[in-house]
């Protein structure tokens, strides 16, 4: 993508900033950098511009970082119940294999009841 001049409005000043993010993502970082200058002056109507850009920097730096740290639990997490997810696979493979294995027991032994039970018949029968 190539840059672009986005007109925002920032405390009542206007802003040309130059990007390659589309105007709309621009538009909601400057309303809300607008949003956090309202409310540091809604407390403090006697702070200056630079005084509220600053604060509201402060306030949107504490939010980035916080979110950061719930990104990498959730990633976290993530690589945990990924990791716990293969080692339940292998668990269900390996139990997978030994129903195989018991079926194909049964099944032998099946055939080897039926032959004994036919031996069985064999000798029970008067000659």
């Amino acid at each position: 993508m190539e840059n672009k001049r986005v007109e925002v409005k920032i405390n009542n000043a206007e802003y040309v900033l130059v990007t390659n993010e589309p105007e709309e993502y621009v538009q909601r970082v400057a309303l809300l950098v607008n949003k956090r200058m309202a409310q540091i002056q809604e407390g403090n109507k006697h702070l200056s511009t630079a005084m509220t850009a600053v604060l509201a920097s402060i306030n949107i730096a504490d939010d980035l970082l916080k979110n950061e740290e719930i990104l990498d639990n959730l990633r976290a997490e993530l690589t945990h119940y990924t990791e716990e997810s293969h080692a339940k696979n292998e668990e269900l493979a390996l139990a997978k294999q030994e129903v195989d294995k018991l079926k194909d027991d049964i099944h032998k032994l099946q055939i080897e009841l039926a032959k004994r039970e036919t031996e069985l018949s064999a000798l029970r029968r008067p000659r």
